[in-house]
């Protein structure tokens, strides 16, 4: 049986969405395909795939940091095939480059990247709320082209060297992920303390020991999952109401 393992993080859901659309072509072209979500711990696996896939979402032109943490821990192989797709707002520039030489010198074999551009997890602007849904359209047209390309061959991963990890090594900085965290805010009048985007929150940045949700900035990565989930939509980006991607 050929086998794909495909890890995974998602904020809105829109990596979720897109990983899910690939598993059905492998799943159709007789691969025996698995999703495992990145937050949980790394198994420990001897099994060699046919593929393995990272799927997740750019986040200040580069993406996570517990992302990078993950790619970081995976084990040293001897040339397993391994593909990535990030889906993003606009452009990334700190992903693709980066990525791979961290994986190449792991040992694997980078057979092919894409990034799919879909809706802004961030989006505060209800005029451009259906031209992000188009969007997200076509995201899955271009996702599942791509699954196919990939198992004919047709698939390229490259690397910009100079660029890709000059815009990589802004992200590297803490300070960056915390101001971004900092536009964060919580109307509490909405809010009905229902833990859900304190159960959700996948580096436990959200508490609620003072009788109120509270964010703490200094772990927070702005994957915005809370901000989407989130029942009330009683989260505020920069003091502005963000339309959810449930």
């Amino acid at each position: 049986m050929k086998k794909v393992c495909m890890y995974y993080f998602t904020g809105s859901g829109n990596t979720l969405k897109i990983a899910k659309h690939i598993q059905t072509v492998f799943n159709e072209n007789g691969y025996e395909c698995s999703l495992r979500n990145m937050e949980d711990s790394l198994e420990k696996n001897d099994e060699l795939y046919t593929y393995i896939g990272l799927l997740f979402p750019v986040a200040i032109q580069s993406t996570f940091p517990l992302v990078w943490n993950f790619v970081n821990n995976l084990p040293e192989v001897t040339k397993q095939k391994i593909f990535m797709v990030d889906t993003l707002e606009s452009f990334s520039g700190g992903v693709v480059g980066p990525m791979k030489k961290i994986l190449t010198k792991k040992g694997y074999h980078c057979v092919g990247a894409i990034e799919i551009k879909m809706s802004s997890s961030m989006q505060r602007n209800s005029k451009k709320v259906e031209a992000d849904q188009k969007k997200n359209v076509e995201a899955v047209k271009t996702a599942s082209d791509f699954a196919k390309n990939l198992i004919a061959g047709k698939t390229r991963w490259n690397r910009v060297p100079i660029l890709s990890d000059a815009m990589r090594s802004i992200s590297k900085d803490r300070s960056i992920w915390t101001k971004q965290s900092q536009k964060l805010t919580i109307d509490h009048n909405l809010c009905i303390m229902c833990g859900i985007c304190k159960k959700n929150c996948p580096v436990k940045a959200i508490s609620d020991s003072t009788g109120k949700i509270e964010i703490n900035h200094n772990l927070c990565e702005s994957c915005m999952r809370c901000v989407n989930r989130c029942p009330k939509n009683a989260f505020k980006l920069g003091g502005k109401i963000v339309y959810q991607n449930k």
